[in-house]
């Protein structure tokens, strides 16, 4: 089982460096398995096409990141418990940075890549809203209402620096008008999510919203 998850990643990093540098839908199988030195029987028997090798298992369901939310609720306002949510989803990413990086920039530059993943948003939404409804202030169409900005809300400052960290991820928001800033460490994508969501406020209301 350890040799089959080796030679996966193995075989999604030559196809994501491949995918990196000519485009996504410039690269064939062919292409892949020429680089990886196999055949195309040996890569269908680990992926069914190009677009698992992007996605694979990386992206957490819609149900695991729901049982992370709830795990920040108590003792938060709905919103901070979602920016802890997705400090932690950061934080998992920052552990594999490069093939998340390259990975990120590949969806980024790929209509059809792109619209696979705003169907996990799709999902991720219908999961967290729901558990934000039930925690604001206010009942009935209002409160989803709320819910379902607050959550759409999250995921695209998850988004916006998400792609700012695969593009660079070198320095602080904010620090790099005039060209400052730049050619620093590398910050991570954790920090990055914190700094982003701090830059959204919403009013907190008795029930934590």
């Amino acid at each position: 089982m350890r040799t089959r998850r080796l030679v996966t990643e193995a075989l999604a990093d030559t196809a994501l460096e491949l995918f990196d540098a000519s485009g996504f839908d410039q690269v064939t199988v062919a292409d892949i398995v020429k680089a990886a030195g196999i055949s195309q029987r040996s890569f269908f028997r680990y992926f069914s096409n190009k677009e698992d090798v992007v996605f694979g298992d990386r992206i957490p369901s819609a149900e695991d990141v729901r049982e992370e939310l709830c795990r920040h609720l108590d003792g938060r306002s709905a919103w901070d418990a979602l920016r802890a949510t997705f400090v932690v989803a950061a934080e998992q990413m920052d552990g594999d940075a490069g093939r998340w990086k390259r990975a990120t920039r590949v969806i980024c530059q790929t209509p059809a890549l792109r619209a696979r993943y705003l169907e996990k948003h799709l999902a991720w939404t219908g999961a967290l809203v729901p558990e934000i409804a039930t925690r604001t202030d206010t009942g009935g169409p209002v409160a989803e209402l709320k819910a379902q900005t607050m959550v759409n809300t999250a995921l695209a400052c998850f988004d916006v620096a998400l792609e700012r960290w695969a593009v660079d991820g070198a320095d602080r928001i904010g620090e790099d008008q005039g060209g400052e800033g730049r050619g620093g460490e590398d910050r991570s994508l954790a920090v990055l999510v914190g700094e982003v969501f701090g830059f959204v406020r919403f009013p907190h209301g008795p029930s934590g919203a």
